[in-house]
């Protein structure tokens, strides 16, 4: 108490404070500059302020000797070691689509033709094993997130020792299995970059060396004694880690949780600052922020900027006192020794052998890589991309080893799918009521290289769906598939509603076998056999029969007949339901024989059911054979970040060969029909604002579309649109059948991406149906 009282001794206390806040250069040996180390932790979406960091640290000339990451600071900091400069990695962050990152998904064009119709189009998806549905071991796969990193490592793809980056760098992992901090030197940068962001339950962990691990921050989120292991004399710290909530906070169930893992942490991490001699702490500038704040990232980096010049003092001594030591003249920049890849070896999760001949040479012909050359990245990305998009493989992607003058070796590592998969989605709209949807696939069963699918619409318009398709030659694109529909649909057809009040109903059953063969990714032409049944009925549907709510069902009209289709698909869209680039064509060639057709005579009180039987009883006898031609093509442009612009065309005409081109009467199943603003329509059936789904058919049609689509933020979107069609004379789409008379539809949509899938509010106008024409239609949820 008496030495305060003295102001030379106050004035020396101060000094010696101020001295030890400040980093110390006395650890250099022989007149040798001191090693400067990096210590960058864990944070998710807060470890993007080590970017505000490293731009600091360029910004001061300060060379880093040494990098030691977990997690986001594993990411940065590995590519920082590689040569990239800070403000590239502020590029990339914010160019980075997190959201697909964090969503299991990769977008729609990369999943083969084959499986278009189905991917991303259920709310719940579970592993079935033991005849049971499971929890899935972790929400994100990290297809998409893996493909990021391989190609943002790319150039480095022939390092295999972390020492010989431009920065040595250790990333630290977790062995989720045996307990324990893994230090990462060696092997593959993205797979150890992928290993220390695998946060349990979140991201599907890695096998490394054969140990299954996970995120590092289990162990050590503040890597400072690594770094400083590693040589370094000087350590900058950037910390973004756990902030303990508070008593109020953790009434938040998820939060008591993250609690009792966070204890563990921040004790660790208090013993690693302690041996750092520059800390940037972020954590009470980033207090508002979490670790899935990803859509934050400009802000998060603009922070981590602002907090690290709090530490420009020490920082700028550190950069003064490496300028007294002469000149380094390193090379930042990796460069590509552009090796050939002399052997392509396949393998499982694990990294041992696959042992499964027939899937190795399935994921060969699907890659189509040949050895003795060097692989540029998009070659190599297009090809893993082609096998991952089969859905036979809930993951893949490759490594690369080193093996000198001789080239590299690359390794496909495959992680084989559940054989099973269940699925379900709910859904809703004001035209075909409420149901649920479940779903049951089945790979590889009876024959390898198969899949197997059942599914059923569980509401009053019961739907069914099963099918089976095989691959059939080496290369794997031809196929060969057995299906079978059921639609018990409500009849929207204007004329019925014209004509009577009463409750229709169209029920069609398809049988198909058919040909196909894929063309690539995105496109496959096919040959198909079918018998098709299909029926108007009037009464209750077969939900409300089926719970004993009344059989009073009718058969007005029973048509069945063989067909022989050729048909051509193309879809590039990047996504179903709101895509903002691609196209998507359909051409249909269809020759329907052997029609049989039945209508039944109604009371001869029945006044409405007299009107429906002659519209559908043929006056004048059977059009005989039909042969149809169909054409359909959506074109979607990226204007800019927020717009996108949507145009459709539609022309079809159908041939009898009793009446030609013009016949009087038409098969309900050989009429195009017009109608619905949703993202999947039957074939045969072209979108139209105003109308509800397959309202308007006809023998001829031709139709176009113009569409608007403004992503207002987020999963938002609000979408003005206009369409024009009309019934065509015979060949020429823009012949008008009845003098100039077209329909002519607009409104807007506002739309919403949500977990249970598209959400849609429309309100529209379509002229000369309704005393009334605006309308409007909701629907909630994924489609059959």
């Amino acid at each position: 108490m008496l030495l305060t009282k003295h102001p030379l001794v106050v004035s020396a206390m101060l000094c010696l404070l101020l001295s030890m806040s400040k980093p110390s250069f006395s650890q250099s040996n022989k007149g040798t500059r001191p090693k400067v180390g990096l210590a960058l932790s864990g944070g998710g979406a807060k470890g993007m302020a080590h970017i505000g960091l490293l731009r600091l640290i360029d910004s001061l000339g300060i060379k880093i000797d040494y990098i030691s990451g977990t997690s986001a600071g594993g990411i940065f900091g590995g590519l920082y070691a590689m040569g990239y400069t800070p403000d590239t990695l502020k590029k990339i962050a914010l160019r980075i689509n997190w959201r697909r990152v964090l969503s299991n998904k990769v977008p729609l064009n990369q999943i083969n033709i084959e499986e278009k119709d189905e991917y991303d189009n259920y709310m719940i998806e579970f592993p079935v094993m033991g005849g049971r549905p499971r929890l899935p071991g972790a929400l994100i796969e990290g297809q998409y997130i893996s493909e990021i990193l391989n190609t943002l490592t790319y150039p480095a793809k022939h390092i295999n020792d972390f020492n010989k980056l431009p920065i040595p760098i250790t990333i630290t992992s977790s062995d989720i299995v045996n307990g324990g901090l893994v230090l990462q030197h060696k092997g593959s940068l993205p797979m150890a970059i992928r290993a220390t962001l695998a946060i349990p339950a979140a991201f599907a962990p890695v096998y490394i060396d054969g140990r299954l691990l996970v995120d590092g921050g289990l162990d050590r989120n503040f890597p400072v004694q690594e770094v400083k292991e590693m040589g370094a004399d000087i350590v900058i710290g950037g910390y973004t880690g756990f902030r303990l909530f508070t008593e109020k906070e953790i009434e938040n169930p998820m939060k008591l949780i993250y609690q009792t893992h966070a204890f563990r942490s921040v004790e660790d991490s208090k013993k690693q600052e302690a041996m750092a001699d520059v800390v940037v702490d972020f954590t009470q500038a980033l207090t508002g922020y979490s670790t899935a704040d990803f859509y934050q990232n400009r802000r998060i980096i603009e922070i981590g900027e602002n907090e690290a010049r709090k530490f420009l003092p020490q920082l700028i001594k550190i950069a003064e006192e490496q300028k007294k030591y002469p000149k380094e003249t390193t090379n930042r920049e990796i460069k590509d020794p552009k090796l050939p890849v002399t052997k392509i070896s396949y393998l499982n999760d694990k990294g041992q052998p696959l042992n499964l001949p027939v899937m190795e040479q399935f994921a060969a012909s699907r890659l189509g890589l040949k050895t003795g050359k060097e692989l540029s990245v998009k070659a190599v990305n297009e090809g893993v991309a082609d096998i991952y998009g089969t859905q036979f493989f809930d993951k893949v992607y490759y490594t690369f080893e080193n093996k000198g003058d001789t080239g590299l070796t690359m390794n496909v590592r495959l992680k084989q799918g559940k054989p099973g998969v269940f699925k379900a989605s709910v859904h809703y709209d004001t035209e075909q009521s409420a149901g649920l949807i479940i779903n049951y696939t089945y790979r590889n069963i009876l024959l390898s290289k198969s899949r197997l699918l059942a599914t059923v619409d569980l509401s009053e318009r019961f739907k069914a769906r099963f099918d089976y398709y095989k691959f059939i030659n080496e290369n794997n694109r031809m196929w060969l598939k057995a299906s079978f529909s059921y639609q018990a649909l409500q009849n929207n057809s204007i004329l019925y509603r014209l004509i009577s009040d009463e409750n229709y109903y169209n029920n069609m059953m398809n049988t198909e076998v058919s040909l196909g063969y894929s063309l690539g990714r995105s496109s496959y032409i096919s040959l198909g056999v079918s018998h098709e049944n299909e029926a108007v009925k009037r009464g209750p549907n077969l939900f409300k029969r089926f719970f004993g709510e009344g059989n009073d069902i009718r058969t007005l009209y029973s048509h069945s007949n063989q067909a022989f289709t050729l048909l051509f698909r193309q879809n590039t869209l990047d996504n179903l339901y709101f895509p903002k680039r691609g196209n998507s064509l359909t051409i249909q060639g269809k020759y329907m024989v052997n029609n049989k057709l039945s209508t039944k005579v109604p009371d001869a009180d029945d006044e409405k059911g007299k009107l429906v039987y002659d519209y559908l009883n043929p006056k004048d006898g059977l059009p005989g054979n039909i042969a149809r031609f169909f054409l359909n093509e959506t074109f979607v442009k990226r204007i800019n970040r927020r717009i996108s612009l949507n145009a459709s065309a539609t022309w079809g005409f159908s041939y009898s060969d009793k009446y030609g081109f013009n016949s009087p009467y038409m098969y309900e199943n050989a009429k195009f029909s017009m109608g619905g603003i949703d993202g999947r329509q039957d074939l045969a059936q072209a979108s139209f604002i105003g109308l509800k789904k397959g309202e308007y058919g006809v023998a001829n049609v031709t139709s176009f579309g113009l569409a608007l689509q403004y992503n207002i933020r987020g999963n938002l979107y609000l979408t003005p649109q206009v369409n024009v069609g009309w019934e065509n004379r015979g060949l020429n789409p823009f012949n008008v059948a009845f003098n100039d008379d077209y329909l002519l539809g607009y409104g807007a949509k506002l739309g919403y991406m949500s977990f249970m899938g598209p959400i849609n509010f429309a309100i529209a106008k379509t002229n000369g149906f309704d005393r009334n024409p605006w309308r409007m239609y909701l629907s909630i949820g994924f489609k059959f």
